[in-house]
């Protein structure tokens, strides 16, 4: 038998062991691969441990509690509601800002409330201006709907701005802003100009000022529905004296404002009812003209005050846009678009009353109307939108035009005033990633739409109200409620909380896009409201950055 010499033994070891590594691998894979794998236990956290977000540092830049002291209408159910956020928002300039905005139209344009539950009413100024304008109070009172089946004379207070605005319109549909009710108590303040020559011609001790805005109607309804919505008080408001009187009148604007300017349409028109002691309501025989002596052709209409031109196509005719400036194409497409959504809803509204009554009794034969009509146009308007208002731009693709006139002219363009092109899945007209808006909201967040600035301060959406370099605070909220994006959420809630540093600590019309010391409006209600509203939503969809 051969003996193993030294040499040997080394080289049989090493191979030995090799040999040996190599059956242990097989074995753990042949193991691993055989048994039965079981999900390793992860740990829960308890049940009333919320998942860890992630730490958000909000800067803070020391915004002040501005709050008056003597207000003009106090909400409990509203002011708990803000206190029980104190200790639940980390970024406290922000509460500081949702503290002063929330409440501002409660604090501080509440100028007459007639609190007879059978027959509420309220007039609302809108900051600085002492008129009631239609589309301003309905955004003014709006943040307090969530409030208001828990707080009854807060209800009552929203219905009595519904109440006004129908008696406004009947009076006057055309009209977009009112003085103190007549059947206000009197007092003393500014009077309305009466230099503006329109027709058809308005007592100025009822009417501000009367320029023609779709959006008044849109908005009035959109109130309407809202209020609804909240409360299911739906005969409150389809039974109500002063709203069944307004509608017909309404209806002969809009069927008016939807013909081709050439040649003009004919009239076949309602009798208009009114009240004992109400001033006779205005003439709609013979259509709508403006006309002002200006240095600012934004501020009057041309054509012997009939505007711009257009061709009868589904859509409805809009003198001014929400900002007070003339059209340049009639065809107003966020208002027409806000109209078809409020329109559609209204009917679907009075079918559930018609329902529930179970009657087709001819007391009922006026909401049976509404109902027909509001659901028909509704339709027209969504449909001529998609036919006329959609562009093919050579950047963006498919987008939304701001004006057209249905002979063929589109304005590409967005304001800063609701609705806007910005604001459409706000108004309810579609949503958030439609492909048509995403490309129209990319366009007019940019510098494609002329009324976009870019500053060393901030960027956004002005318009020709205030002019160059003039960016809205209620365009950078808008903004926010329309973001899918919570980079640009952060980055928009910091410019507003610098600029309200500014400003006042509230909201202010516009501002200076490089120098926001520079700004108008420093009351202006509508703006705060909204920017109450936006915080709330952060909140609720970013509650980590609040």
């Amino acid at each position: 038998m051969p003996s193993f010499n030294d040499r040997t033994i080394k080289k049989v070891i090493p191979l030995s062991l090799l040999v040996f590594f190599i059956i242990l691998v097989n074995f753990i894979i042949i193991y691993r691969y055989t048994e039965p794998y079981e999900e390793p236990e992860l740990a829960t956290p308890p049940a009333d441990e919320e998942p860890e977000i992630p730490p958000y540092n909000a800067p803070q830049y020391g915004l002040e509690f501005v709050r008056p002291k003597e207000r003009k209408f106090v909400s409990p159910v509203l002011e708990k509601y803000i206190k029980s956020l104190e200790l639940k928002m980390k970024d406290k300039d922000l509460y500081i800002l949702l503290q002063n905005c929330l409440p501002n139209t409660l604090d501080t344009t509440v100028e007459w409330f007639n609190e007879d539950k059978s027959d509420p009413r309220t007039f609302l100024i809108t900051g600085d201006i002492p008129a009631m304008w239609i589309r301003d109070s309905a955004n003014q009172i709006a943040p307090y709907l969530r409030f208001i089946n828990e707080d009854e004379k807060l209800r009552d207070l929203v219905f009595g701005v519904i109440q006004v605005q129908a008696s406004y319109l009947h009076y006057d549909p055309y009209a977009n802003a009112f003085m103190r009710p007549w059947y206000a108590p009197k007092k003393e303040g500014r009077k309305a100009s009466n230099t503006d020559n329109v027709i058809p011609a308005y007592n100025p001790e009822f009417v501000w000022e009367s320029k023609y805005e779709l959006d008044s109607i849109g908005h009035f309804l959109q109130l309407t529905n809202d209020y609804i919505d909240t409360t299911g008080d739906i005969e409150r408001v389809v039974t109500s004296e002063d709203w069944l009187r307004a509608i017909p009148r309404i209806f002969t604007v809009l069927e008016d404002q939807m013909q081709s300017t050439w040649p003009a349409p004919k009239f076949s028109l309602k009798a208009s009812t009114k009240k004992i002691n109400d001033p006779e309501p205005v003439s709609l025989a013979r259509g709508y003209r403006f006309r002002r002596y200006t240095d600012r052709p934004t501020e009057t209409l041309g054509e012997y005050g009939l505007g711009g031109i257009t061709k009868k196509c589904g859509l409805i005719r809009s003198a001014f846009r929400p900002s007070d400036d003339a059209t340049t194409f009639p065809y107003l497409i966020p208002s027409n678009a806000q109209l078809s959504v409020q329109l559609i809803k209204l009917s679907k509204h009075i079918q559930v009353f018609l329902e529930s009554k179970n009657e087709t009794r001819s007391e009922f034969n006026m909401q049976q109307d509404i109902h027909f009509s509001s659901k028909e146009l509704g339709e027209t308007i969504r449909k001529a939108i998609y036919e006329h208002a959609v562009v093919k731009h050579a950047v963006f693709g498919e987008v939304f035009a701001f004006e057209v006139d249905c002979f063929g002219s589109q304005l590409l363009m967005d304001d800063a005033n609701t609705p806007s092109l910005l604001s459409l899945p706000v108004l309810g007209f579609l949503e958030k990633n439609d492909t048509i808006y995403r490309n129209t909201r990319d366009m007019i967040l940019s510098e494609w739409n002329p009324w976009y600035f870019k500053g060393k301060f901030a960027k956004g959406i002005g318009g020709p109200h205030t002019g160059q370099d003039m960016v809205w605070p209620m365009s950078l909220l808008m903004q926010i409620q329309t973001s899918t994006n919570e980079s640009e959420v952060r980055q928009l809630v910091d410019v507003l909380k610098r600029m309200a540093k500014k400003t006042g600590n509230l909201m202010c019309e516009s501002f200076d896009v490089n120098k926001p010391t520079v700004f108008t409006r420093s009351w202006f209600s509508w703006a705060n409201g909204l920017a109450g509203t936006t915080i709330l939503q952060i909140i609720q969809d970013y509650p980590h950055l609040a």
